[in-house]
């Protein structure tokens, strides 16, 4: 491999002289030892691991696949392996490069690596964040481009699609923002062109179109989406060798976490990091791949030992996260699909409680249940951060809500508005995305608008154009004369003001973050500018903003070399998935993808029911002759049913209203899959059909039949119709004189049985 060429001038560079050990407050025994010998470090960093996941820790060079169940430890397998690489093979810890899906997941990864004294160096991080680290320092071999380029989010790309819709000429409500972004993200994603095959219709037009106009339009601005940043990372290895030769040389051992997820893109990357050495370790469980919406392929796991002959196998198999029960119901479930690699998890924590399934009689009812499951559970001395509640799609949620709300239990709202998509944050992220780039027109215009300073949408066009006409940036007709003399009136004095803004705030882009956000609040006058927007709504803006001042602190203080850069990079990168805040005494709501990579000692999903969980989308592609649809599913509620740690209920409603109608309900046939051994409600045709047996130790009062008047607190007198179910599973179906029928839990109905017996 030549080194004559200019890509290879920095390569010293990337290996920076060894960084000083690690502070004895992070590290384990065998860290403050330096003289121990190889041996001594390889056992204590073997200490309390069971077979499978020692073997995968010390592993030689080579392709490695660890087949990981949930619940098996993979993140300790994969810390473990990288200190055991840097500490006892003597692997420098820069040719090191682990990547995992989110930036929480990539944290806890790095804490746990800091822990076991893996020195400075190695790049643990998120597959977005790694390649934007890439392109910071290559991106100029690519035309167009800086090493200052912004990184677009879901909302900035939506509302620059908006735009250009409507320049177009076409109407944004019959070609949705949000609805042409996500057909981009799927090409790019699946490396297809702007341009379909075979017959378009107007439709296609329209969407190509857009797209080469959004192409154009970041690269104007200096700008990637979060698609870019891997597509312009394969687009370097292609036409640049010599820079893909260089990071391929320099990374001798790649692990990736969740491997069941990456998608083409992704996939080409890690072929091209594996150029020379092929030491990839992949940990990851096709149980569990459940994001093919978005381009993930469960094949890049199931076909990788033909991607890498000779590929060692390691299956993970002690679960220490579930009851035996759970995993049993789970691993029956999954056995139907066709697409999986075998394996047989065993828990550490002994059979457990069964799981229970509930039938009731609509969305309200069984969100009053689930509320009065966890009440009662929660009177017995359990938290409330101790409780999950799953669910397919998001309309789901309003009927959980108002439940947990009347019966006053704190929740919250997994994966809802973003900290960093609020207005307020926005705004002065626009004024230091524009101190930092230029070019970056779309943030150029938010900054001009807040405070509103008199600058119309006519005088922001008048600019544009003008910068159009001479390929120039917006900022840039902000700062001449000669285009502000096209702006009349007030605005004219406005824009003069902001340009000198501008000039004072751009010598802070290569300084500290909060020292930047500072500047930009007192140039802004944003403190007043909240004070005066405060009353048109109920959010704590103010608090906000101090917040993201206390983040850019934290951020300054623990990675002094980022500066504003890199906590705009930072900031850009968050996901969904990090939003979940753990220690929050909540229960917590959220859609079953968002409960990927969480546990919970108590997990209720709602709706399990045909065309809901498997949804019909997935149902209507399985009657096209398709049963993909239909086992990614599965896998959804797989991943679902091994969250749960000790306690397992599964509800599905006989009758559901959405969208203004009422949908009749069948229960979804994933709960025929559960051998009914296991189940609470479901061990035997006698109680699935309504016999009712009442515990021997209960009170006499408490003892009801058929006919039986009883009164509820909330809904009134009312007469038993069915009874249902053993123990704390049993139920009954009660028609009120005012709220006609309910089908309630005795455990926690609470029915007071009225004397004069039955009518």
């Amino acid at each position: 491999m030549s080194t004559d060429r200019p890509e290879f001038q920095r390569t010293a560079s990337l290996f920076p002289d060894p960084p000083p050990a690690p502070p004895a407050s992070l590290a384990r025994a065998f860290v403050a030892q330096p003289r121990a010998s190889d041996a001594e470090r390889g056992a204590a960093l073997l200490e309390g691991l069971n077979e499978a996941q020692r073997a995968a820790v010390v592993h030689g060079d080579g392709p490695l696949l660890i087949l990981a169940g949930a619940g098996s430890g993979k993140t300790r397998v994969i810390t473990r392996r990288i200190a055991y690489l840097t500490q006892v093979r003597a692997v420098h810890p820069g040719a090191v490069l682990a990547i995992t899906f989110t930036n929480k997941a990539a944290g806890e990864m790095r804490e746990r690596c800091a822990q076991l004294g893996v020195p400075h160096g190695a790049w643990v991080a998120t597959f977005h964040s790694t390649c934007a680290r890439i392109l910071r320092r290559e991106i100029e071999h690519l035309e167009g481009y800086t090493r200052d380029f912004t990184i677009y989010d879901t909302d900035d790309r939506s509302k620059l699609i908006r735009d250009l819709i409507k320049n177009a000429g076409f109407d944004t409500t019959a070609y949705k923002p949000g609805d042409v972004g996500a057909w981009i993200s799927e090409r790019k994603n699946r490396e297809l062109a702007a341009e379909g095959s075979g017959e378009q219709g107007f439709s296609d037009q329209v969407f190509q179109r857009v797209y080469k106009d959004y192409a154009a339009a970041l690269r104007k601005n200096n700008a990637l989406d979060f698609d870019d940043l891997l597509v312009k990372v394969i687009e370097l290895f292609d036409s640049v060798p010599g820079v893909r030769d260089l990071y391929a040389d320099r990374f001798r051992h790649v692990l990736v976490d969740e491997y069941q997820d990456t998608n083409r893109i992704q996939y080409r990357m890690l072929r091209h990091l594996t150029t020379f050495h092929r030491n990839l370790a992949v940990c990851g469980d096709p149980d569990q791949s459940i994001y093919a919406w978005r381009g993930a392929d469960v094949r890049n796991i199931l076909d990788f030992e033909k991607d890498y002959p000779g590929a060692r196998v390691v299956k993970l198999e002690e679960n220490y996260r579930s009851s035996q029960n759970i995993l049993d119901a789970a691993q029956a479930v999954i056995r139907n699909n066709r697409q999986r690699k075998d394996k047989e998890l065993r828990s550490q924590k002994g059979p457990g409680e069964k799981l229970a399934v509930l039938q009731c009689s609509d969305e309200d009812d069984e969100a009053r249940e689930i509320a009065f499951r966890i009440r009662a559970l929660a009177d017995e001395g359990r938290s409330h951060d101790e409780f999950a509640i799953f669910y397919r799609a998001n309309f789901m949620q309003r009927a959980l809500e108002r439940a947990l709300r009347l019966t006053s239990i704190p929740y919250q709202i997994v994966a809802g508005t973003e900290f960093y998509q609020r207005r307020e944050i926005k705004d002065l992220v626009a004024y230091l995305r524009v101190m930092v780039n230029a070019q970056d027109d779309e943030a150029c215009v938010r900054a001009l608008g807040v405070p509103a300073r008199g600058i119309g949408d006519k005088s922001i066009e008048d600019l544009r154009q003008w910068s159009l006409d001479r390929r120039v940036p917006l900022l840039r007709a902000v700062q001449s004369e000669e285009a502000r003399a096209l702006v009349k009136g007030r605005a004219r004095a406005a824009l003069q003001a902001f340009a000198g803004a501008m000039e004072r705030l751009v010598v802070h882009a290569n300084g500290p973050a909060s020292i930047a956000i500072q500047a930009a609040i007192e140039e802004a006058n944003y403190w007043e500018w909240l004070a005066k927007s405060a009353e048109r709504d109920e959010v704590d803006r103010e608090a906000n903003v101090q917040e993201l001042l206390g983040h850019a602190e934290q951020y300054d203080a623990q990675a002094p070399e980022g500066g504003l850069r890199g906590f705009l990079q930072d900031i850009a990168l968050v996901s969904d998935a990090d939003g979940f805040e753990r220690d929050m005494p909540k229960v917590a709501l959220m859609t079953l993808h968002a409960a990927k990579g969480l546990e919970f000692p108590c997990v209720f999903v709602a709706g399990v029911e045909e065309d809901l969980l498997p949804h019909q989308r997935a149902v209507a592609g399985a009657s096209g002759g398709s049963e993909q649809g239909i086992e990614e599913e599965r896998r959804l509620f797989y991943v679902g049913m091994t969250r749960a740690q000790e306690r397992l209920v599964l509800t599905h409603a006989t009758l559901r209203r959405h969208f203004g109608g009422e949908v009749y309900c069948r229960p979804s046939r994933f709960l025929d899959e559960i051998p009914r051994p296991l189940v609470h409600g479901l061990e035997d045709e006698s109680e699935a059909l309504g016999d009712y047996v009442a515990e021997p130790s209960a009170p006499a009062q408490a003892v009801l039949s058929v006919g039986d008047m009883v009164e509820h607190d909330h809904f009134g007198r009312g007469r038993v119709e069915m009874l249902a179910g053993t123990g704390t599973n049993a139920r009954a179906s009660v028609r009120f004189e005012r709220h006609g029928t309910k089908q309630l839990l005795l455990a926690y109905a609470r029915l007071k049985k009225l004397g004069g017996g039955r009518r």
